[in-house]
């Protein structure tokens, strides 16, 4: 099995996923959290001097979060059964990376009034339209998964989004109209080595 190092910062943040995704296949790896002062002399060391980035076996480092969590889900049977399968993973997937884009700007809004004003909107405009559209494909696809008949590093990617610090925060409604959704986000978060990290990592604001 290859030896994985993963560098972040001490947050949940664009690691997350890949975090999940090994923790869920129980694949050991070194989870290198650093503070923002330590940025600068880390940074010149990364191919695009930029995080996470994945080291496999010590001398072959990956870049851009969901390249690697695409990578980590293909490797460790999580990415789908077969070619149409791992494609609709994909798609859900990049589904989740478009959704943290437009939380970007409510996340970083200082103000509590304003960041709430921020996040209804986007709330309204975008996530709730997006929970439709997921609510009737969880009911064709009838497995409470997001795909085929097991789970998928794109379930992950939703639970990891749907619990992320801010969600917890200013979306505890968000669900409201997405049961099936919610569903899963549940039954991720109690899959045992999901639900054994999620205990016990470092509690971070984001």
């Amino acid at each position: 099995m290859p030896g994985y190092k993963l560098y972040y910062f001490n947050v949940r943040g664009r690691a997350e996923l890949a975090r999940l995704i090994l923790h869920c296949a129980g694949v050991p790896f070194e989870d290198f959290r650093f503070e923002g002062k330590d940025w600068p002399a880390i940074k010149p060391n990364m191919p695009f001097g930029q995080v996470p980035v994945l080291e496999v076996d010590g001398d072959k480092m990956l870049a851009q979060s969901y390249t690697i969590a695409r990578y980590l889900a293909r490797q460790h049977g999580l990415a789908g059964q077969n070619d149409w399968e791992q494609s609709q993973a994909d798609m859900y997937a990049d589904c989740i990376y478009d959704l943290h884009g437009i939380m970007r700007t409510p996340t970083w809004e200082t103000d509590p009034v304003k960041q709430k004003e921020l996040f209804d909107k986007v709330n309204e405009e975008t996530i709730q339209p997006h929970l439709e559209k997921i609510e009737q494909h969880l009911t064709k696809n009838g497995s409470g998964y997001l795909v085929g008949q097991g789970l998928t590093w794109a379930d992950i990617a939703y639970y990891a989004f749907f619990t992320t610090p801010i969600m917890t925060r200013l979306g505890s409604e968000v669900l409201t109209k997405a049961p099936h959704l919610k569903k899963l986000i549940e039954l991720v978060g109690n899959y045992p080595n999901i639900k054994k990290y999620v205990e016990t990592r470092p509690v971070t604001s984001a």
